[in-house]
């Protein structure tokens, strides 16, 4: 017996541990494993089939209908597994729902493997285009056989063009790791065909396959330890895959809200099981239910479930289901625990085709209260503000290429003195694509890419140009209070910037004052501070804003220099409340006792005037009195009462 043949003894040996493997890490579910497991089974019978060929050939079988069965079995399985590897690439690369969406793409990647086997099963025996053994028993080749093995690698090449074509999904090991696979079938296929006699093809063919699990399939990288599942990683690398694809998928994701209640309650160990049996119901409810879903642990008590465009008709379908089995209660000894899961449905890419946002959804749906229904993220996500967030560089960057950048005022009105007394300036934006922009979310967004020094910058030069018009001196305004970020307020340009603008538009200090919101961290407060302290000692007057809307300590107020304090526009709304009036009236005593002003802001009708007046609160700021205008409108609105 020729000795090469122990290359296909050692080659079954290896694919029989690939297979095992492959098992036993449950690396069976999802479109990539089936292709593997189809591909891995493919190659073990074409090597079944190779031995027996030799070895009937060496035994000399006299039987040419046995060693012609097995000599067709090798050369079907042979070049299957071109095509099988072709499809395994493709749904690498997660591009098989093209192929569902055109007919056409099914049509051109089947037929060629059809005549492929009805050439070698149908024709051959009758033509001997292929092969054919003589009454001698030796085996030949036909006409067709490398045509036959050329339409053959044809698959491959499709494959690899289209694994080159979106080599961006592939790090640097995977796509190594795939490009070797084709150098070493290559190889093989070269000596097979130069020295029929070296029967190492198989053995070839093995090894790439070793060669496909070790580099590209890599369960380490892919499974979560402890659940069976995908980890987090393989969500990050799939949904990336369908985002590049722009590949449409149901995502249906839970995030156990009471993991860490019941972590200190029951234990570490405790919950992993907990959790471990979740994920256990999760693959038996996929399995009974014949869903192809991808199934992943993401950690923190977190789960997600992926379906593709296959079962588009049924995704609420099948996140109903899975809000089912995720609502039962676990059972720990002797005891039911509810596990509180909130779970919501995401059409990707219509609901969220933002990756990085998903990635963060988690939170957002953590935040919900739980019902035990399923939610839907149509309905939680405000999909134009997150849009808003992404762009908001180039948002920002327009608004000052277009001079979309404008300050509305709104007057403060002194019940004492009966007239408006200062006004105080808000920055608005209408952005053509998305509208008008909230101040906060721009401010807050505007500080995260260091673009608000550049609008802080804007609004004190308009400030300043508003106070230096001759109009301003009609409207008897002592000053034009300007809100101050704590990011804002910790620039150590500010006062250099405020002094420079006032000296060209000869502005003095007494006629700017500055609203500053109080901050939780108390680093950040002493940093505030210095700014505060440089302001007051130029002469510029200092607000406390939106008190009452968070944690105050009268500590840091009776520290600051502070000329007045602007009660939170819901605060005041609670604070008329007769049940919470208390607070209220106490909080007004103690601005009084600091002898310093009080502004009741969100003063809406003459009854909340009424009772602010009655509560000693002097200096009144809202839709009652003014709403904010733009600086021509508040002239007028002002000089013609």
């Amino acid at each position: 017996m020729n000795s090469f043949i122990y290359f296909d003894h050692c080659a079954l040996i290896v694919e029989a541990i690939i297979l095992f493997s492959l098992i036993v890490r449950k690396m069976t579910r999802g479109r990539v494993n089936r292709w593997a497991l189809l591909l891995i089974g493919d190659i073990m019978i074409t090597t079944v089939a190779d031995v027996c060929a030799l070895t009937f050939e060496a035994l000399d079988i006299t039987s040419n209908t046995v060693r012609y069965i097995a000599n067709m079995f090798d050369i079907l399985g042979t070049t299957q597994t071109s095509v099988i590897f072709c499809g395994y690439l493709f749904a690498l690369i997660g591009i098989w729902h093209k192929m569902h969406e055109r007919r056409a793409l099914m049509y051109v990647y089947a037929v060629p493997s059809i005549i492929m086997i009805l050439l070698v099963v149908i024709v051959n025996p009758f033509t001997k285009l292929i092969f054919w053994i003589d009454d001698s028993g030796i085996y030949h080749r036909g006409p067709l056989y490398f045509a036959l093995y050329a339409l053959a690698y044809s698959y491959v090449l499709v494959g690899y063009y289209e694994v080159i074509k979106y080599r961006r999904l592939f790090s640097f090991r995977k796509m190594f790791s795939i490009l070797l696979v084709f150098v070493i079938m290559v190889c093989a296929s070269i000596i097979q065909g130069v020295f029929p006699d070296h029967f190492v093809q198989m053995f070839f063919l093995s090894v790439t396959f070793l060669i496909t699990v070790l580099g590209v399939q890599s369960p380490e990288e892919r499974m979560h330890g402890s659940t069976g599942l995908f980890s987090m990683n393989a969500f990050v690398q799939d949904i990336y895959k369908y985002r590049t694809l722009n590949a449409p998928i149901g995502v249906t994701m839970s995030v156990m809200t009471n993991y860490n209640a019941l972590t200190e309650m029951l234990g570490y160990f405790t919950v992993q099981s907990i959790i471990s049996d979740t994920a256990g119901r999760l693959e038996k409810w996929a399995k009974s239910s014949r869903i192809d879903a991808d199934l992943y642990y993401l950690g923190g008590g977190r789960f997600a479930v992926i379906t593709d465009d296959r079962y588009e008709e049924n995704w609420l379908t099948i996140s109903q289901g899975v809000n089912a089995v995720l609502a039962r209660e676990a059972e720990v000894g002797e005891m039911s625990v509810k596990v509180m899961n909130n779970v919501c449905f995401i059409a990707c890419p219509k609901d969220i085709d933002d990756p990085e946002f998903l990635f963060s959804f988690d939170g957002r749906l953590e935040k919900e209260a739980y019902s035990g229904e399923l939610r839907y993220a149509e309905k939680l996500f405000d999909k134009k503000r997150f849009e808003l967030r992404r762009d908001i560089a180039k948002v920002i960057d327009r608004a000052f290429e277009a001079k979309l950048f404008t300050l509305a005022f709104q007057p403060v009105y002194s019940e004492k003195d009966h007239r408006y007394v200062r006004v105080e300036a808000f920055l608005r934006l209408n952005d053509p694509e998305f509208g008008q922009i909230s101040p906060d979310l721009l401010i807050s967004e505007a500080e995260k890419i260091n673009s608000i020094h550049a609008i802080t910058t804007f609004v004190i030069e308009e400030v300043c140009r508003f106070i230096s018009m001759p109009d301003f001196l009609l409207l008897g305004f002592e000053l034009v209070e300007i809100n101050l970020s704590s990011t804002q307020c910790m620039w150590s340009d500010l006062l250099p910037v405020l002094l420079s603008t006032m000296r060209n538009y000869n502005v003095q200090a007494k006629n700017i004052g500055f609203n500053i919101t109080d901050v939780d961290s108390q680093e950040v407060f002493d940093k505030m501070c210095d700014n505060i302290n440089a302001l007051s000692q130029v002469g510029f007057t200092i607000f406390m804003d939106d008190f009452g809307a968070g944690i105050f300590e009268v500590e840091r107020i009776a520290k600051m220099p502070l000329s007045g304090i602007k009660l939170d526009r819901y605060f005041v709304r609670e604070g008329l409340r007769s049940d919470n009036d208390a607070v209220f009236a106490g909080s007004l005593r103690m601005i009084k006792d600091l002898e310093i002003d009080a502004v009741a802001v969100g003063v809406e009708d003459e009854t909340m005037r009424d009772r602010l007046v009655e509560e000693g609160c002097n200096y009144l700021q809202g839709y009652y009195y003014c709403r904010p205008l733009e600086k021509k409108e508040l002239i007028r609105f002002i000089l013609m009462g």
